[in-house]
């Protein structure tokens, strides 16, 4: 069963990245990238198509770090209700 998951795993994690004010980009997730029996490619299944921005492919221990090592940011009112 631990191998059957394993392979069910996505290598890739896709992103919606939009920039925006102070040099800051804006990342929701849109998918994600699995690996081809053979290893040769991936499949990318996306649970939403962006129509502007871009779609950036990151590997789960990579967003991890990012978000351990940035010091978690305080919302301001007006972007929390939007």
């Amino acid at each position: 069963m631990t191998d059957r998951n394993e392979k069910n795993r996505p290598s890739y994690t896709a992103f919606h990245v939009k920039d925006g004010a102070d040099d800051k980009s804006y990342f929701n997730r849109v998918g994600a990238a699995f690996p081809h029996k053979d290893g040769e490619g991936h499949t990318i299944e996306l649970d939403a198509v962006p129509v502007d921005g871009r779609i950036v492919l990151r590997t789960p221990k990579e967003r991890l770090d990012d978000a351990k090592s940035e010091k978690p940011r305080r919302r301001e009112r007006d972007e929390r209700d939007r």
